[in-house]
């Protein structure tokens, strides 16, 4: 799960992403994500409500998570961060806003397309990612661009999102 860290508790991304983090475990899967605040803890908080796991990646030096990480995995610098996110889960889904998730989703397209990551479900929970992702097909070429468009699924809502990639529907 990808998403910005600055949504706060009361704000209604927050709860999206709460619901987002509870829906994965229910069924039957675990959050893995950047770990710290706003959709991140809101994923871990909703996972952990269910009874489920919420990996964290955290940044070396980076801070403390949020206190609804599970389990931590430390990478040493942004690129190897940035790797445990793409290589970890089995499918992504990525929730409006913030410029490292901007970073996050195009590193992993970029590693769709030059065959460095297999492909796999990207969901994009909005429509906020759109132009972005219409930008990145529209650069890539190749077979790498084919498996990229292949993978990309949209959902409007949390259940939406998690049955995309488990395959329900």
């Amino acid at each position: 799960m990808l998403g910005s860290s600055r949504p706060r508790e009361s704000e209604p991304e927050y709860e999206a992403a709460r619901r987002l983090g509870g829906e994965i475990v229910r069924r039957g899967a675990g959050v893995i994500c950047g770990g710290y605040g706003g959709v991140m803890e809101a994923a871990c908080r909703g996972a952990s409500e269910a009874g489920g796991e919420a990996v964290g990646v955290l940044l070396a030096g980076g801070g403390d998570p949020n206190r609804w990480v599970t389990r931590r995995i430390v990478a040493s610098d942004l690129p190897e961060r940035l790797r445990i996110l793409r290589d970890e889960p089995e499918a992504w889904i990525v929730l409006p806003r913030g410029l490292g998730t901007m970073l996050e989703l195009v590193f992993i397209a970029e590693s769709i397309v030059k065959g460095t990551a297999p492909a796999r479900p990207l969901v994009l929970l909005g429509a906020f990612w759109e132009g972005t992702l219409a930008t990145a097909l529209s650069e890539a070429a190749g077979p790498g661009s084919r498996a990229l468009d292949a993978s990309l699924r949209r959902a409007s809502g949390a259940a939406e999102a998690v049955a995309l990639v488990r395959g329900s529907s």
